[in-house]
């Protein structure tokens, strides 16, 4: 159960990581997937049918956009192969979800043509394909700024953090946050961010904020990796030790960027 909990609190939201040109607060659902290897087809058959869906939802302003991330790595026993990611414009909305009468509309104008057999079927699929294995509800409460295009291909490498106490943000806000922007800056990462768990949440949850930095491809990643702060100067390596006092570190994930939709 922990290892569900911790995929499902592994991703992220902020203007730059979903592309969107605003200043609004953003709220994100995460579902995370667990897909055995024999359904593995199945199951992105199942995603690329209900991008359709998601485009008519965009349109109607029900959803801001929808993201399909594959997480590696993805090995059947690590509790979820996949993740998507609904991104809403107010928490309202996100709670919401698909308003009620709402989904035969769409599905009628993504899918004109298909048939009530052919529609049943993909919905079958659907429920056959994948078992979602989490959700989590989110919102985004710092990031980076820059130009940062998010595409197909994208990174993501995902810290999953628990506070200790109340200064956890503060010192995300005061001593994290100018190094990574100065990463940005650089070319050495496309942005960074912080969101809170808004659900689940309580003393038993795994985890109350996640950290995310994007990278453009896996070569910007290790390189990332490889040279983790190895241009922190004296004072900002000491900020740094009393910053992490401030939160337990549970785990770093990474997504790749399959299918999207704006």
């Amino acid at each position: 159960m922990k290892k569900i909990l911790a995929l499902s609190i592994l991703i992220l939201t902020s203007t730059g990581i979903f592309s969107q040109e605003t200043d609004q607060t953003l709220y994100l659902l995460f579902e995370f997937m667990h897909v055995e290897d024999q359904n593995n087809d199945d199951y992105l058959a199942v995603e690329s049918f209900w991008t359709e869906i998601h485009k008519q939802r965009v349109a109607d302003n029900n959803i801001l956009g929808w993201d399909l991330w594959q997480l590696i790595p993805s090995g059947s026993r690590q509790g979820s192969q996949y993740m998507t990611t609904t991104l809403y414009s107010s928490l309202e909305a996100l709670l919401t979800g698909i308003p009620d009468g709402k989904f035969q509309d769409y599905m009628n104008k993504a899918y004109p043509n298909k048939t009530d057999d052919e529609i049943n079927a993909m919905m079958a699929k659907t429920v056959t394909s994948r078992d979602i294995a989490h959700q989590v509800f989110c919102r985004e409460i710092n990031t980076t700024k820059g130009d940062f295009d998010m595409k197909i291909g994208t990174i993501v490498a995902m810290d999953v953090m628990k506070q200790l106490d109340d200064s956890y943000a503060k010192a995300e806000a005061e001593i994290f946050k100018s190094w990574h922007q100065e990463m940005v800056d650089k070319g050495q990462k496309g942005s960074w961010g912080l969101i809170q768990i808004i659900l689940p949440t309580g003393s038993e949850a795994y985890g109350t904020h996640l950290t995310y930095s994007m990278y453009g491809n896996m070569a910007q990643l290790a390189t990332s990796m490889e040279t983790w702060g190895d241009e922190m100067d004296m004072l900002t390596q000491l900020a740094v030790q009393e910053g992490l006092k401030t939160r337990d570190w549970k785990e770093v994930k990474i997504g790749k960027l399959i299918m999207m939709v704006r």
